[in-house]
């Protein structure tokens, strides 16, 4: 790896313990300048803000996470089996990097830009992997073949985010994405509405 790339690494490795316990608000450059024994002259010359480094430790995050998830699609044995896995690693993720992802922000009337950014992102990823499951399923014969599969994983994300936020606003008034009973019931709900969209994609559709 060349040095750059090993200090750009080095930077988002002591970014990501810093907002995985603070968040990003109470998070500062100086701070992880100091994590690091670098200037903070240093730490700009990679990165030109917080904010910059925020959402690279958020791509980083995650391109690891869906790697193993797209990984697990060639190989799984059922549709079933996918979605199973996937729900593991969203509650996962949740728990551990709920400051991260800024779930906090979801609760608020009107979500940052940032957080706005953050949250195309993740829509971005989460529809290429829901469409390859998809086509997964049309192939395997689980699903039926007329199916506009980018159309369909779009539509998915945007019921399951809307589920997220109104779930986040239900708990507003005591929201804690570290009360794993509280969560666990929230995933409970999105697997059910996982298995009403797949469900239904297992006969031809009616809808234009």
């Amino acid at each position: 790896m060349a040095e750059q790339d090993l200090k750009r690494t080095l930077i988002l490795e002591a970014a990501l313990k810093r907002f995985k316990r603070f968040g990003l608000s109470k998070t500062t450059m100086e701070e992880i300048a100091r994590d690091l024994a670098i200037s903070k002259g240093s730490l700009y010359y990679y990165f030109s803000d917080k904010e910059s480094i925020y959402v690279a430790v958020v791509e980083r995050m995650i391109a690891d996470c869906f790697v193993d998830m797209s990984d697990y699609v060639e190989e799984a044995p059922s549709i079933d089996a996918i979605m199973n896995r996937y729900l593991e690693l969203k509650e996962k993720m949740l728990l551990e990097y709920h400051f991260l992802f800024g779930v906090n922000e979801w609760v608020k009337e009107m979500p940052s830009s940032l957080m706005r950014q953050i949250k195309e992102l993740l829509q971005q990823v989460e529809t290429a992997f829901l469409s390859t499951t998809i086509k997964k399923g049309i192939s395997t014969g689980e699903l039926c073949e007329e199916i506009d599969t980018e159309c369909i994983a779009e539509l998915l994300v945007s019921v399951l985010f809307g589920l997220w936020v109104i779930w986040c606003k239900w708990q507003a008034t005591s929201f804690d994405p570290t009360d794993r009973k509280g969560l666990r019931c929230f995933m409970d709900r999105e697997k059910k509405v996982l298995t009403i969209f797949f469900n239904g994609l297992r006969y031809r559709p009616t809808f234009n």
